[in-house]
């Protein structure tokens, strides 16, 4: 038995000496369980079924390696077809919500400090780690800002890694499987002609290179949204994203989450995984309250509420939003407006709820050493 253990373990090492080949073998793998679960009409079928087969491939040491381009791509497919929503009347309702989105936003901020608390007791780590780990902004931003305000970057990206993952695989099933999914309807039923598709993919990723010289978070998904909203809300383009484009964007999308898991992760810190488990749920329960509330005082459906307020990454939410048949401006105005506070100013929440005594505070409550 050891030494058929030991073949394989030599066979998957010999695999893995060629990256390519072995991201091939994932993008195979999971394009017939996306497949399926399409003929099978399952929710977010492209996203989903792309997602599951990296992470549990990637999970068993087989190295997937997909070019960023890959998934910007998708970003900018899906980015593209959210923006061909946003009419001229749409985009003036969102300015009316941006208190509100504001407020959201801020709230997020101060319920991922309490799940950071029982983070860092769980997981024995430093506040100012647990911190950075939990907020809801990108994942290598906040690994970047977490190491120039001295905390560790390793436990920030697992958490990180895992509140993405986790997000999507809980949230949208769990909407369906209670039978709240919306019925939001494009503006325009026809899909724009593909002539079309190719100049708003071309000049959302121009957008998109503009903001990333900016360092704004996600700069593929919200250069394609802001391209291809102003077109729409001009009137200039009118119409709806080929399902097709929209199905190669989740899919692409979907592989390239699954495949930030690596084996290290549970090799190397256990702690950290399991408890950063933990506290992504912690945080989706809690920012599921806030949308109930939001739902409530507000009239919002609470499907919307929680794709707005949900602890996930923008563009997989914006997907499931899209997926879901959801006011999608909205989610995506709400997450939109989330991820450039919490990116462009996280330092200087720590900094503050430090200086007034609220991380103190959860710390003792924690007892956080």
């Amino acid at each position: 038995m050891t030494g058929d253990c030991g073949k394989r373990s030599d066979a998957l090492h010999g695999l893995n000496r060629v990256p390519v080949l072995t991201t091939a073998i994932g993008y195979t793998v999971s394009a017939i369980v996306a497949y399926s679960a399409y003929r099978a009409h399952l929710p977010l079928a492209w996203m989903l079924g792309s997602l599951f087969p990296a992470a549990i491939l990637s999970l068993l040491g087989l190295q997937l390696r997909p070019h960023r381009t890959f998934r910007r791509f998708g970003q900018a497919c899906v980015g593209a077809g959210i923006g061909l929503n946003m009419t001229a009347p749409v985009l003036a309702q969102l300015i009316v919500w941006l208190p509100v989105m504001v407020g959201t936003a801020l709230t997020s901020v101060l319920l991922s400090s309490v799940v950071a608390a029982g983070l860092a007791r769980g997981a024995k780590i430093d506040m100012k780690t647990a911190f950075f780990a939990s907020l809801p902004g990108g994942l290598s931003e906040m690994g970047n800002i977490g190491l120039k305000m001295g905390a560790r970057p390793e436990p920030i990206v697992i958490v990180q890694t895992l509140r993405v993952t986790l997000v999507v695989i809980v949230i949208p099933p769990a909407l369906v499987a209670f039978g709240l999914t919306g019925s939001f309807t494009p503006p325009a039923a026809e899909p724009v002609a593909a002539h079309l598709v190719i100049a708003l993919l071309i000049g959302g990723s121009f957008v998109a290179i503009v903001l990333n010289t900016l360092r704004l978070n996600n700069p593929w998904t919200i250069g394609a949204v802001i391209f291809a909203a102003t077109l729409a809300s001009a009137e200039m383009v009118t119409g709806r994203m080929p399902s097709e484009v929209l199905s190669c964007g989740q899919f692409l999308m979907g592989f390239a989450v699954g495949s930030h898991f690596r084996p290290e992760m549970l090799r190397k810190m256990p702690r950290v995984s399991i408890f950063g488990t933990f506290s992504v749920l912690a945080l989706t329960a809690l920012t599921a309250g806030l949308a109930l509330l939001l739902s409530s005082a507000f009239g919002l459906s609470f499907t919307v509420s929680a794709l707005a307020t949900a602890p996930g990454g923008m563009s997989e939410m914006s997907a499931t939003a899209q997926a879901l048949h959801v006011a999608v401006p909205f989610v995506v105005g709400f997450q939109v407006l989330r991820g450039v506070l919490v990116n462009g100013l996280a330092s200087h929440y720590y900094t503050l709820l430090s200086k007034i005594g609220f991380l103190g505070v959860l710390q003792k409550v924690a007892r956080v050493p």
